[in-house]
């Protein structure tokens, strides 16, 4: 066999276990969005991806380790949908919440609802909070820097809260508000919370 061919099988190869790979962990990710924690099974996992469950194990070892592999591949597309904060507008601020959470807010409710199951539940809800904090810290900096420090620290907490992915279920399931609705409301709320500009 020629180095040519050899290469060729080998990337092949390096192709179809990152596609196995892709199809396990999406899998994984329907299923945690669709059972409690507790109910995920390699079987189903493997079944859902459509590979044997020895795939599962070897490439994952358990279900934590499947959990974070999930969390790790998950991240980036959360962060990409979400972008940086360009601005402490309101309305902008809201916009990016509100897209956000209409793909994200599921997997982010189930992941702090479950995050007593596991510890990499729980350290990628406790990544979640501090990673929504510096956000909303850095969309609204100029506003918080003009504060005294117990002023800027309540501020900004009322802030995290507003911009919760708790208060966003409210709006849109709970209250059952359309989408510019809830990101109206969700304005108004940013803007209750802001102290006066200087």
């Amino acid at each position: 066999m020629n180095s040519g061919t050899r290469t060729y099988r080998q990337t092949t190869r390096a192709r179809a276990t990152r596609q196995t790979t892709e199809r396990v962990l999406q899998a994984a990710h329907d299923l945690f969005l669709r059972l409690p924690f507790d109910q995920v099974t390699f079987n189903a996992v493997a079944t859902e991806a459509g590979v044997g469950v020895q795939t599962v194990i070897r490439r994952f070892g358990t279900k934590d380790g499947l959990a974070r592999a999930v969390g790790e591949w998950v991240a980036p597309q959360v962060a990409a949908n979400l972008g940086d904060p360009v601005s402490g507008d309101p309305a902008q601020v809201a916009g990016a919440f509100a897209r956000h959470y209409e793909r994200w807010a599921l997997l982010t409710e189930r992941t702090l609802h479950q995050q007593d199951a596991s510890p990499v539940l729980a350290e990628q809800a406790e990544g979640g909070r501090r990673a929504h904090r510096a956000w909303v810290a850095a969309a609204f900096a100029p506003r918080l820097g003009a504060l005294g420090p117990d002023a800027r620290r309540q501020t900004l907490a009322r802030l995290v809260a507003v911009t919760g992915v708790e208060l966003w279920l409210v709006l849109r399931r709970d209250e059952g508000l359309e989408h510019d609705e809830a990101c109206a409301a969700l304005t108004d709320l940013i803007r209750a919370v802001l102290p006066p500009a200087p």
